[in-house]
């Protein structure tokens, strides 16, 4: 009777296994280097898939699993390149995992294919101590490039941002100086991840040994017009040389004059800035930011896009006005050179009386070098508007006996501008 029993039972499992259908029409089809796609015809009363895949010389099984009733076919990605792979597919039947097909029959695939060619033609250009230009040949049908680097015979890769398909070239930032880096490159050639190509063969460059350059940045201040007691535009026009020290901070005043600070309220602009570099070109709006009181006030600086980039505060003394910048330090203390211009639209008012208006500006580097600049305007007090003073580029370099001189560090200078005025000015070491 037992035995009885136990056979019933080993036929109603059987019975209730056997239910679950073997899927069928087993097939891989898009098969790239890192994806293929398999495919299954449907089986009725499933209530998942399973997938089991793996290179046929591995031993352990990968799995994909609660694949959903209704699909017929699953992409797997971040295969092996050039390898034979098997895979099989089981239905489920149950939300337990208990009641479930046997097996299906195998299906193999190898991840290779014609249809996704390698970039070639890498070569690495403008070489500098801190950066590359990697280079390859025009290859069309690519929506996107993806590179990698990394210092040569080291393990760890460092990823670019994607590149557009358009494009044969690249920099490569950030780098170390006098050291052999290598990169590659792929091609994805749609916009999934299925159709990339084989990483290109490596080329290699080393960097050069980084030379620093004196601190000098060139100084120039415009100011709208002479006329006295009247707003006026107060530009300053800084320029700095490639491999310079960064300027670490930075102090404009003047002997006369105010900042109408009463005449603005949070958020009104008062000027703009412009940064030009060789890796970026900034415009920037001027607005009013915190304002503590007639006399002192903070100005934010925003971007295209009304991002804040940066603030400075501005005062007024008891002899004029000061402005006061500190720049954030960027990790390297060095610049890779630029022309700047902050500009204030009239919120500077000349002073009320007739003569000099002095113009004093220090500016100090994050190694604690200084250089000094002024510059001497004269106001008038008449009904007629002069011309408008404008520094000119330097003309003629003088010591202070009158002699002819280059420019040198901790020594006073006369600098004779183009347009007959001239100045004193000392660089500090």
């Amino acid at each position: 009777m037992k035995r009885g029993i136990i056979s019933i039972f080993i036929l109603f499992s059987i019975n209730c296994y056997s239910q679950c259908g073997i899927p069928q029409s087993i097939l891989s089809n898009n098969v790239y280097f890192f994806s293929a796609n398999l495919n299954w015809s449907t089986v009725t009363g499933v209530h998942h898939y399973k997938i089991r895949y793996k290179e046929i010389a591995a031993t352990p099984w990968s799995y994909k699993n609660n694949i959903d009733s209704t699909l017929v076919s699953k992409v797997l990605n971040n295969l092996v390149s050039q390898s034979d792979y098997i895979w099989q597919i089981r239905s489920h039947c149950d939300t337990t995992n208990t009641d479930y097909s046997s097996w299906s029959a195998v299906d193999t695939f190898n991840t290779t294919t014609m249809l996704c060619p390698t970039p070639s033609g890498l070569i690495t250009s403008n070489i500098t101590y801190i950066s590359a230009l990697a280079n390859w040949n025009i290859l069309s049908g690519v929506d996107r490039f993806k590179i990698h680097y990394r210092i040569l015979n080291t393990n760890t890769w460092q990823n670019l941002s994607l590149i557009s398909g358009n494009l044969n070239s690249a920099n490569i930032p950030v780098l170390q100086q006098n050291t052999t880096y290598e990169w590659q490159i792929m091609a994805y050639h749609d916009s999934t991840l299925n159709m990339c190509s084989l990483w290109s063969a490596s080329d290699t460059f080393t960097t050069s040994i980084f030379v620093p350059a004196p601190f000098n940045p060139i100084i120039n201040t415009i100011i709208g017009n002479n006329q006295c007691n009247t707003p006026s535009t107060l530009t300053i026009e800084i320029d700095q040389a490639q491999n310079e020290p960064d300027i670490g901070t930075s102090t404009i005043s003047t002997d006369g004059g105010y900042f109408n600070i009463s005449s603005v309220s949070t958020g009104d602009s008062v000027g703009y800035a412009i940064l030009n570099s060789a890796t970026q070109n900034v415009n920037a709006v001027l607005r009013a930011g915190l304002i503590a009181g007639p006399n002192y006030a903070i100005i934010n600086s925003y971007d295209t896009s009304n991002s804040l980039i940066g603030f400075f505060a501005i005062e007024n003394t008891s002899t004029g006005i000061r402005v006061t910048t500190t720049s954030p330090n960027d990790g390297n203390n060095y610049t890779a050179g630029f022309n700047s211009e902050i500009n204030f639209t009239n919120l500077y008012v000349t002073p009320n009386y007739s003569g000099d208006l002095n113009i004093v500006i220090l500016l100090e580097s994050e190694f604690n070098e200084q250089v000094y600049f002024s510059d001497t305007i004269n106001i008038q007090c008449s009904s007629t508007i002069d011309e408008i003073v404008k520094n000119k580029r330097i003309h003629q370099i003088y010591d202070l006996f009158g002699r002819k001189s280059k420019q040198e560090k901790n020594k006073f200078l006369i600098y004779q501008y183009r347009d007959g005025r001239t100045t004193k000015k000392i660089i500090l070491d």
